[in-house]
């Protein structure tokens, strides 16, 4: 029994002694370790007033570029305005001449205009007078024609027709030139090719009616006329 507790009571202190091993062990683990965390504190506010000096360093000098870059921006701007100014005196004095050189040419075409249309006018005078005294001899020798030769009666009804036909295309022709005289500022164009259309068309019945005349034996050097149609 004396020996049973030997034994435990030696246990007792080898497992007494292995805890105040391991109890000295941990103490020294904890002082390294608060020795190591003065360490890296001390680092870290070392690092850390570093850093602040950089950056209030960096600051500074971002703080000397940005003023830098304002006084070089300043003075571009200050370049390409005054180029913009010239460039734009450039162009108003561009603008001004062309102006002037389209209003030159603009005065050129209405004086050219008015001469045409002066032209035009006396040039339809002309034709109507031209035509109306056609009219009055064909319609003189067409009686003439009905009188002396009654077996050509219906022959002489049909060019008494075209004569008809012909004195309703002057009389519109008169319509449509009244008309076309009061449309003259925006459709002188048109006007001068219609005219010219029924010029033709005038000519191409007189043509018939030489034809006609000539399909009789006649011409209208025959009648005491000589052609109107001259070199058309």
């Amino acid at each position: 029994m004396q020996q049973q507790e030997n034994d435990e009571l030696s246990r007792a202190k080898i497992e007494a002694t292995q805890q105040r091993r391991r109890a000295d062990a941990l103490e020294e683990e904890l002082r390294l370790a608060k020795q190591q965390y003065v360490l890296v504190q001390t680092q870290l506010e070392q690092e850390e007033e570093c850093i602040t000096n950089k950056l209030i360093k960096r600051l500074d000098e971002l703080k000397k570029e940005k003023a830098q870059l304002v006084c070089e921006v300043e003075q571009e701007e200050e370049l390409v305005s005054a180029t913009l100014r010239t460039r734009l005196q450039t162009a108003n004095h561009e603008h001004e001449a062309v102006i002037h050189k389209l209003q030159v040419q603009l005065d050129q075409l209405r004086s050219e205009r008015n001469k045409l249309h002066a032209e035009k006018i006396e040039l339809e005078n002309q034709l109507e007078a031209e035509q109306e005294f056609i009219m009055n001899k064909l319609q003189k020798q067409l009686e003439k024609l009905g009188a002396e030769k009654k077996g050509l009666q219906r022959e002489t009804s049909e060019l008494q027709l075209q004569i008809k036909t012909l004195a309703q295309c002057v009389e519109r022709l008169n319509l449509e030139k009244v008309k076309l005289e009061q449309e003259l500022e925006v459709e002188e164009e048109k006007i001068t090719n219609r005219l010219q259309r029924q010029v033709e068309s005038l000519v191409g019945t007189l043509r018939g009616v030489e034809s006609a005349l000539a399909g009789r034996g006649l011409s209208l050097k025959d009648l005491g006329l000589s052609s109107p149609l001259g070199g058309w």
